[in-house]
């Protein structure tokens, strides 16, 4: 953050990430368990960290559908099971359940 700070809010999505970017306005994030808030001025120049060996990657969906509604144009969690297999499901549960509604799944 401003070619300065570096900084570990909770968790965002990979594609917010470059948003933070020059945002007109005030960002705020809480880290509850550091007992922090990491706050970004508006227009405040930010990038993701990058690697020599590991480039920042934004999350891609393309082709995967949520398991529980079978969106596939919501941000989706990546989750695995037992054996290593991964699923999808919705990251906004409320979204998923308007969408089950919708289409009449119990």
């Amino acid at each position: 953050v401003n070619d300065r700070y570096a900084m570990d809010p909770s968790p965002i999505p990979k594609y917010d990430t470059p948003k933070l970017n020059d945002c007109k306005a005030l960002q705020i994030f809480g880290a509850g368990r550091e007992k922090k808030i990491y706050a970004i001025p508006p227009y405040t120049h930010v990038e993701p960290l990058k690697f020599e060996d590991r480039e920042f990657k934004v999350e891609n969906f393309e082709g995967k559908a949520c398991a529980r509604c079978g969106s596939t144009h919501s941000f989706l969690d990546e989750v695995y099971d037992d054996e290593g297999k991964a699923t999808y499901y919705c990251n906004d549960t409320d979204y998923c359940d308007t969408q089950k509604e919708k289409q009449g799944i119990n």
